[in-house]
């Protein structure tokens, strides 16, 4: 393909300067003029040789250019198609370098043809043409420079649509994964504890570990799929009317969780950050060895409030720590959507408060 691209470019160029030569050669000298001499023929083949660097120089092709229209020009030569030998560098110049420098090269090229042609008394119509078409060039390559820009920053924000979307993905697997770990994590704990002196409640504890890394394989092959097949259908993303599950969830995983919730017609932007500060906030109650906690969600005149209150258990229950990003995370996702949000101990209690006015 490379090679077709340059066999192209060659083609073109020798077919641009057989008709600069051939166009020169058949020039008829006016009045005042010369004929085209050796000089003249090796003014156009300096011509010929800038366009080869038009598009990799195209400053120095077109600095070249207007050298050989001065040399061309000040010897008196017949105005010919040697004059509109500049417009490719021009466009080159318009389309891949600043448009100051474009405009400025331009308007010098215009100033060089007319100079020397009122200067040798041989100024034309020619002249006023060659400063049109230089305009255009400037103007065409401005166009293509300014539609490319817009494509291409469409394209960055394809792209970044495309990367956030995938990011709130891992950090919503993120939040479901370290929840359903810390709850595995604890009803296996006290299985192994209980499973010689209490089998049926061992039997208890491994059944809601089996329906939990249940539930999180399918989020995980759904997120897995999505993220291979871009057609793949979005599957919307929890949000209020979600709560009542989650609590029921970390209620049958053993916690103690009660929910108070009056917050109607809640978008799902703000709904869906609720529901992730919730699900990491019951998390971090599981990993830290509590066994109960209140989740109170309101909305008034004042905006939406969230509270997440559970006892402090100073003995925590044993197991590693699952890597996250905790409440740093919750407060990315309450900023995130236009809120704030505080955690900390609170009269022997652990707090999470978010606000969204």
């Amino acid at each position: 393909m490379k090679w077709l691209i340059r066999g192209g470019a060659v083609a073109a160029w020798l077919a641009v300067s057989a008709l600069l030569v051939v166009g020169t050669a058949n020039l008829e000298p006016g009045q005042g003029e010369h004929p085209v001499d050796a000089v003249g023929f090796a003014v156009v083949a300096v011509a010929c040789l800038a366009l080869t660097a038009a598009w990799r120089l195209p400053a120095a092709a077109a600095g070249a250019e207007a050298f050989a229209l001065l040399l061309y020009l000040g010897f008196g030569y017949p105005d010919g198609p040697v004059l509109f030998a500049g417009l490719v560098p021009l466009f080159a110049l318009g389309t891949l370098r600043p448009r100051r420098l474009a405009y400025a090269v331009a308007g010098g090229m215009a100033v060089i043809v007319v100079g020397a042609n009122l200067a040798t008394g041989g100024a034309g119509v020619l002249d006023l043409v060659f400063v049109g078409w230089a305009g255009f060039a400037v103007f065409a390559a401005d166009a293509l420079r300014a539609r490319r820009e817009r494509v291409a920053a469409a394209e960055q924000a394809e792209r970044d649509r495309v990367l956030g979307e995938r990011l709130r993905i891992a950090q919503d697997l993120h939040d479901s994964v370290g929840h359903a770990m810390a709850v595995i994590n604890v009803q296996s704990g006290l299985a192994e504890h209980v499973i010689d002196d209490h089998p049926e409640v061992a039997k208890e504890a491994l059944g809601v570990v089996r329906t939990v890394s249940g539930t999180i394989l399918d989020e995980l092959n759904a997120m897995v799929r999505l993220l291979r097949d871009d057609s793949a259908p979005l599957r919307p993303s929890p949000g209020m009317a979600d709560l009542p599950a989650l609590v029921a969830s970390a209620n049958q995983a053993g916690l103690a969780v009660t929910l108070d919730l009056d917050a109607p017609g809640i978008g799902r932007p703000v709904g869906g950050a609720v529901y992730r500060i919730v699900q990491e906030s019951l998390t971090n109650v599981v990993k830290h060895g509590a066994s109960s906690a209140e989740v109170t969600v309101r909305a008034d005149e004042s905006g939406l409030w969230l509270d997440v209150i559970n006892e402090v258990n100073e003995v925590r229950t044993p197991g590693p720590d699952l890597p996250g990003a905790g409440i740093s995370g919750m407060g990315e996702r309450a900023r995130a959507t236009g809120g704030a949000l505080t955690a900390g101990r609170e009269d022997g209690r652990f707090r999470v408060s978010a606000r969204w006015p």
